[in-house]
């Protein structure tokens, strides 16, 4: 049986976590009485240049694993020191309170970047346009109750150095490594899924795809897979984020 998560508790221990962390606590909405949090960090004041960087988590609420393992980061404040972070948590609180995909209105939040129909997605937008100028990397943290490895999407058109190999690595000391050369259409190998250019989600577009378009950035969506114990897939997925940073 899939783990069911206390959305209230949850979203608690997130806004104590970043703020214990050093985080500003943003609130850019509220869907049915829950918050929609957004946390920043700067690096100005450590006199450091690194990167900016955006992560999400939530957007699915019937995947468990990745929200609890950025609270575990938070928690443990182990992201690197020397960037500065935009994150949004739980994007889809009313989804999580009742183990669905689709928001408490039965919208798909991570194929609703074109019509902005959702909210949620709506609100979202609003403080992206307000409070990001530029990127240089997004990752955004899924599952897949379909998989039986762990898996990512890496969109990379730049002269970047990919990270692809290492968080792949760090990934496989916790769950294996999806091994289909096929996955949800796209061809798949050792894992890394790399989309063309003109990439289309004909159903609608992904936050990856509008974050791409919007900053063309070094773009990972990270899987673990949904069938495997959670304890596993939450390491796993602390792993890979670590390493997509280069921690």
């Amino acid at each position: 049986m899939m783990k069911r998560v206390n959305v209230d508790q949850l979203l608690a221990d997130f806004k104590a976590a970043a703020e214990k962390a050093g985080f500003n606590v943003a609130t850019y909405g509220v869907i049915d009485q829950r918050p929609l949090y957004a946390f920043t960090r700067s690096a100005a004041a450590t006199g450091s240049q690194g990167k900016r960087i955006y992560i999400s988590t939530g957007i699915h609420g019937d995947e468990p694993a990745p929200p609890m393992a950025l609270l575990s980061i938070l928690q443990n404040n182990t992201l690197p020191l020397e960037n500065d972070y935009y994150i949004c948590p739980c994007m889809n609180p009313s989804g999580l309170a009742i183990h669905s995909r689709e928001n408490s209105e039965g919208i798909d939040l991570n194929r609703d970047f074109s019509d902005f129909k959702s909210r949620e997605i709506e609100l979202h937008h609003e403080w992206v346009k307000e409070q990001i100028d530029d990127l240089d990397m997004a990752i955004h943290l899924h599952e897949d109750w379909e998989a039986s490895g762990f898996y990512l999407y890496e969109i990379n058109f730049g002269e970047v150095e990919s990270r692809a190999d290492s968080i792949l690595q760090a990934a496989a000391a916790w769950v294996p490594i999806e091994i289909a050369v096929s996955i949800d259409g796209h061809s798949a190998s050792g894992g890394i899924i790399r989309p063309p250019a003109n990439h289309d989600v004909p159903e609608g577009l992904p936050e990856a795809l509008f974050f791409q378009r919007r900053f063309n950035l070094l773009n990972y969506t990270l899987e673990t897979p949904s069938s495997l114990e959670l304890t596993a897939r939450v390491q796993a997925m602390q792993a890979a984020l670590l390493s997509a940073l280069g921690s």
